[in-house]
């Protein structure tokens, strides 16, 4: 599968080779920032509403999503463009991101959902987008192991 995505030439790579390595992932996060911080947003200015949905939550809840969702797609961010020389460091804040905004895309959802149960666009695709932030902080754990794997493999290999 490592042919199925963009490889950089440049080392470092550049915000737009990571951009084109991560294309899915940077605009949910992104997504995920712009989410939290409009509803920040409405909380301190109450005739901003930028969701009808959100506006029927009770405020705790708007607060939960708001927090999941602003805090998850900056740290996701964070662990997409982490340029530290330890990149277990950058997988784990990423991976924190990725549990953060899948709760906030999933806690919206399902509130959408119980106010709006038709609108299956509505809660649809943030259900999606949560269920998806949820699979790549699998995906972390996965590429974690395989990396530590090999470098074990490595080095029983070169001490053998």
């Amino acid at each position: 599968m490592p042919t199925h995505v963009f490889k950089p030439t440049r080392n470092p790579p550049s915000w737009w080779d990571r951009l084109l390595v991560h294309p899915l992932d940077m605009t949910v996060a992104v997504v995920a920032v712009l989410f939290g911080a409009l509803v920040v947003l409405s909380l301190f200015v109450p005739e901003f509403i930028p969701s009808k949905s959100m506006d029927k939550m009770p405020w705790p809840i708007v607060i939960l999503v708001s927090g999941f969702l602003g805090t998850g797609g900056i740290l996701s961010l964070t662990g997409l463009n982490w340029w530290g020389d330890n990149v277990s460091t950058g997988w784990a804040v990423e991976q924190f991101g990725w549990w953060f905004t899948a709760g906030g895309f999933a806690t919206y959802a399902l509130s959408v959902s119980w106010h709006y149960p038709g609108s299956l666009f509505s809660w649809g695709v943030p259900l999606a987008l949560g269920i998806g932030s949820l699979i790549r902080a699998i995906s972390i754990i996965m590429i974690e192991r395989s990396v530590r794997a090999t470098l074990k493999e490595v080095e029983e290999h070169n001490h053998g």
